[in-house]
């Protein structure tokens, strides 16, 4: 079993989160593909149907040398469990499921519940969540996600929601550790028209810009502040 601290690395190393939703089973090993080509290694395939489990297995097996496989919107510790046994090695909760936590951390996996409020965060960590999923990231403002970042400066945070080309540079300025990005990258009508190429060169323009971001910010030791933002230094 990999070490707590070296899946958090995997998970926010390249920044970016590929939230993999809805897509057809008989597809979903193209766009893991384009993926992890694209230099996204943090795929997060939300359990909302019953294949879900068997692609999380599918994409663990085949790509578990090359990208981090994660499960998302979860909301019952049952489902934490069998996330965990079909291969995930980080659980998203859609809100701050305790009971999920709990799973996920005796499992020895990563647990990232889904907050807005400060006070959930704080209740998120006392529970032992390892990272914060901050949604919607946009809608809550880049200012709000600001202050979350400094006031919580000892716990990486996700910021989701609303994030696209345009606007990643911000996020990450922010001082957040990773950005979770859903429809604006797993592009649902370039998966119709099976354009994998499309979906590749959108990554690789998404961890181009967060690559030149983190390299012009540094703490006051000259070390860089990420992959793990001000966490883990």
């Amino acid at each position: 079993m990999q070490s707590k601290v070296r899946l958090i690395e995997k998970l926010v190393d390249c920044g970016v989160i590929a939230v993999i939703r809805g897509i057809p089973e008989e597809k979903i090993m193209e766009v893991a593909q384009s993926l992890i080509a694209g230099g996204v290694t943090a795929l997060e395939v939300t359990v909302d149907t019953p294949e879900s489990f068997r692609s999380i297995n599918r994409l663990s097996n085949l790509f578990k040398d090359r990208a981090i496989i994660g499960a998302g919107s979860v909301q019952y510790k049952e489902g934490a469990r069998l996330a965990i046994e079909s291969g995930a090695e980080f659980v998203l909760s859609t809100n701050l499921h305790k009971d999920v936590i709990h799973t996920t951390l005796k499992y020895g996996k990563v647990a990232i519940p889904r907050v807005m409020k400060m006070t959930e965060m704080v209740s998120a960590i006392e529970s032992g969540a390892d990272l914060v999923k901050v949604f919607p990231a946009a809608g809550l403002g880049l200012e709000y996600i600001k202050d979350v970042t400094e006031f919580f400066s000892h716990v990486p945070i996700i910021s989701a929601g609303g994030i696209h080309l345009d606007n990643v540079a911000s996020f990450i300025e922010s001082g957040v550790s990773a950005v979770g990005i859903g429809g604006n990258l797993v592009d649902c009508k370039a998966i119709a028209a099976s354009d994998f190429m499309k979906i590749m060169r959108t990554a690789k323009e998404y961890v181009s810009i967060i690559q030149n971001v983190r390299a012009n910010i540094y703490n006051v030791d000259g070390k860089p502040l990420f992959p793990l933002g001000r966490t883990l230094l």
